[in-house]
């Protein structure tokens, strides 16, 4: 059991390591997504102030959706551009993942095998040790069993014929 605890321990660093690693390499990508994101909101900001300075709110309200459905096609090409950089690290993570798994599962089967094995061997022998009392006990408990059934048997009977 305790093998089968390092294993698992061991597979649980190696994936924490990969996570960690893949972060790290991602890191860049997702700051500059935010660094743009946040360029795009200041130009939007700085765009529409003249709008709202003038209180000239009908330009305001057409002027702010033509920016902000400008900044939504924006943000949705970003997105798509960061999935597409990205598509070679979750390949290669889901890829590293499902090895390490293999790995876990080859390596605990064997001992899964043995733990089977050993259970079935004890439980073979507790059932060798208690089958000559539970025989014992059978023959102890019978006189009273058969003497509780005629009992219930008397019992029915006198019922049944009160009624």
């Amino acid at each position: 059991m305790n093998k089968i605890t390092t294993e698992a321990d061991m597979l649980k660093s190696l994936l924490t390591h990969e996570l960690s690693s893949v972060r790290d390499k991602l890191e860049p990508y997702t700051n500059n997504m935010k660094a743009q994101i946040q360029q795009r909101v200041d130009q939007l900001k700085q765009e529409l102030s003249p709008y709202a300075d003038s209180l000239d709110s009908e330009a305001l309200r057409s002027t702010m959706i033509q920016k902000s459905e400008e900044l939504k096609i924006s943000l949705e090409q970003s997105v798509k551009d960061l999935q597409a950089q990205l598509g070679p690290y979750t390949e290669d993570l889901k890829q590293k993942v499902d090895r390490h798994l293999e790995e876990f599962q080859k390596s605990v089967a064997p001992m899964t095998e043995k733990v089977q094995v050993e259970l079935s061997q004890r439980a073979s022998l507790v059932k060798q040790i208690v089958a000559p009392y539970a025989e014992d006990l059978r023959e102890k408990l019978d006189p009273y069993a058969q003497d509780l059934q005629s009992q219930l048997m008397s019992l029915y009977e006198s019922f049944v014929k009160s009624n």
